[in-house]
């Protein structure tokens, strides 16, 4: 046994009997059936996501610590073929997740920027912060997008920005950053719901 296969029985080994989390049904292979997929803390720093397809599961090792939050399963361009959001750490106030996606070809493995480096999201904020994202219509499926802004010294606004990605094999493309300046909390640019993400019916 060899390569991710063997990571993650090595990972398994170390679980403690109390580490299995919650799983959500999504379907990542696009077979038009919805796949269990479950996210486990096997150890402080490290957990396994796994994936029941019709015939196999697949695991990916994943670093970070979810403190229990359960994965999200989202369409994020509305191709029929579901990702998972996955938790990857928790903040006072925020969570950061990452994209993963399932291939035949590769199995689990994360949605990429065009530097190669995993995307990350994040969703939460404080008073004194907002982070979201969400999911606005395109000409051919979906954008995602994602917020960030802090409050300014003086507390009378926030600054941060508003970034667009078109996602297409695995790869989150840039489109637009655009970045907001003397924004109130409610400013349209400073919104963005994680549920328009959520799978095609």
């Amino acid at each position: 046994m060899t390569g991710v296969a063997a990571a993650s029985m090595a990972v398994l080994s170390q679980a403690p009997a109390h580490a299995q989390e919650p799983g959500v049904k999504a379907d990542i292979d696009g077979d038009g059936r919805a796949d269990p997929v479950s996210l486990r803390q096997v150890s402080d720093d490290q957990m396994l996501l796994r994936a029941g397809l019709s015939e196999e599961f697949t695991d990916a090792v994943v670093s970070g610590n979810a403190r229990g939050l359960p994965l999200i399963p989202v369409d994020v361009n509305a191709d029929g073929i579901d990702e998972v959001m996955v938790p990857e750490s928790v903040g006072a106030n925020t969570v950061i997740y990452t994209t993963w996606r399932y291939t035949p070809e590769a199995g689990l493995h994360p949605v990429r920027t065009a530097d190669g480096k995993p995307l990350t999201l994040a969703e939460g904020g404080g008073a004194r912060a907002l982070s979201s994202y969400g999911c606005t219509p395109a000409a051919d499926g979906r954008l995602l997008v994602g917020v960030n802004a802090f409050a300014t010294p003086d507390d009378s606004a926030f600054e941060g920005e508003r970034v667009t990605y078109a996602v297409r094999d695995g790869v989150a493309t840039l489109v637009a950053d655009v970045p907001v300046q003397g924004a109130g909390r409610d400013d349209p640019r400073l919104q963005a719901d994680p549920a328009t993400c959520a799978p095609l019916d």
